[in-house]
């Protein structure tokens, strides 16, 4: 028996040449939410949210019990024992991502992005055929719920950031007469979006509508000015004066790469297996795009270092993400969306709404791989990527909040021995061994927390003069 399952547009399925009747509207929901993360187990809490939002004044009196019989009845539809499973508090669809419609499209984007500089007519073959695949405008079309329309704006998102980059190969590989129309249709849609107006004024100048290319080059010009108070962007204004003086335009911009991750620590101990772990997790994003983007939350108490954690995993990755990494240090979600896209080379615009910035932020992702860190942030929901090729580093989210196939690891304190190796580092070995105990007693003290034992080992170098039963003794007179 051979299921398939579509959601680039109304949810089907089939299984073999049968169609399969899905039922009502929020079992329907059901199933897209467990689609979206086959072989995951989905928390039950997730689906009753995803069905009826988080207002739980609007829920239905027994959600939980509700979530169940459409589960049941799922089961009863798909006609295949074990497929859909109920256990641990959630449910789980036993289905390869490859039956998924989406999981094929995505991968067949992200390896034409890759293409698209030594190959660019293999990329535009793979993209033609993964946009192809869609089936209207809309994913997920008639599904219900606040998951179904989260899925619908991340979707639409990566599907304009593909139509734009077809297009924009539509124009390197001299197919501009092709590319004119559809260019602007899209600039109709996407009126900020100043990378689709340079590609239809290449496009027009190439056809020999120079005229027309200017005066649209004008028309973007004065409603930037009165709407934003803003000049079209440099090279939108760079190919329009080459145009003007009847110059050849100049090659397609290159995207920025951002660098933002800070400093790695050198005396990093005790962590290797968690940073392993780690590193695993995100390298599958780096080297597979098809699997999508994998998110990795590091959670402990304060002082457990997962900040260094974080930062150290990022440095040792980068190279599986070419097109740099993206980092915050806490920050509110809108100033964040804003500083990554300019970081990525756009312009958002002032004031607008979070919702709206990341919609532009993860179309800015799709066909890039780009590694995230968000170090202390409380819900990084809207920060994201979701992208194929891209990953993210969380900390200081509730593990709750984090998407349901994120991988968790919790960060404790160090062994005494990794104790008392930080310690040896920074204060040296010579002046540590020789109080073996009195080291014992101040790891003991910081808790064996990294952070508090870096601080006091910090201290203890900067006096030459103390012994560490000095500071001992400092910590304890004050407390």
């Amino acid at each position: 028996m051979r299921l398939e399952f579509r959601v680039l547009g109304p949810l089907r399925a089939r299984c073999d040449d049968r169609e399969v009747e899905l039922g009502r509207p929020q079992q329907r929901a059901v199933l897209a939410a467990l689609l979206l993360s086959p072989g995951q187990l989905v928390p039950t809490e997730r689906l009753v949210e995803g069905l009826w939002g988080e207002d739980d004044t609007r829920w239905p009196k027994d959600p939980v019990g509700q979530i169940g019989t459409h589960a049941h009845r799922l089961r009863r539809a798909l006609g295949a024992p074990g497929l859909l499973v109920a256990a641990a508090g959630g449910y789980g669809l036993a289905v390869p991502r490859e039956s998924v419609d989406l999981f094929r499209y995505e991968a067949a984007v992200a390896e034409a992005v890759a293409l698209r500089h030594q190959d660019p007519v293999r990329a535009r073959e793979l993209l033609v055929a993964a946009l192809g695949a869609w089936e209207g405008d809309r994913a997920l079309d008639g599904v219900p719920g606040a998951f179904a329309e989260r899925a619908r704006e991340r979707l639409a998102a990566g599907r304009f950031a593909a139509v734009k980059a077809l297009l924009d190969l539509d124009v390197v590989l001299g197919r501009h007469t092709d590319a004119v129309e559809p260019l602007a249709a899209l600039a109709a849609s996407h009126p900020q979006d100043e990378e689709v107006h340079r590609l239809r004024l290449l496009a027009l100048h190439r056809c020999g509508r120079t005229a027309e290319a200017l005066a649209v080059y004008e028309e973007l010009r004065e409603r930037l000015d009165r709407e934003l108070g803003l000049e079209p962007a440099a090279a939108v204004v760079e190919l329009a004066d080459r145009i003007r003086r009847g110059q050849p335009p100049v090659p397609l911009r290159r995207l920025p790469r951002p660098g933002q991750l800070p400093p790695d620590i050198p005396d990093l101990v005790g962590r290797a297996a968690l940073a392993r772990q780690a590193e695993r997790v995100l390298r599958t994003a780096g080297g597979a795009p098809a699997v999508g983007s994998p998110v990795v939350g590091l959670s402990g108490p304060a002082g457990s270092g997962t900040s260094a954690l974080a930062v150290h995993v990022a440095h040792a990755v980068q190279d599986g993400f070419p097109d740099g990494q993206l980092y915050t240090k806490g920050g509110e979600p809108g100033a964040v969306l804003a500083a990554f896209l300019r970081a990525l080379g756009e312009r958002p615009a002032d004031g607008a709404p979070a919702d709206e910035l990341s919609a532009h932020y993860r179309a800015a992702l799709a066909g890039r791989r780009v590694l995230v860190v968000l170090d202390g942030v409380a819900d990084p929901t809207p920060l994201l990527p979701l992208a194929a090729g891209c990953a993210a580093v969380v900390t200081g989210a509730d593990p709750g909040v984090l998407p349901v196939d994120a991988v968790r690891l919790a960060v404790g304190p160090l062994e005494p021995h990794d104790a008392h190796e930080l310690l040896a580092r920074i204060v040296g070995v010579e002046r540590i061994s020789r109080e073996p105990a009195a080291a014992a007693e101040l790891a003991g003290l910081c808790g064996y927390l990294p952070v508090l034992l870096r601080t006091a080992a910090t201290r203890l170098a900067a006096r030459p003069w103390w012994s560490v039963a000095d500071l001992v003794r400092w910590f304890t007179e004050r407390g």
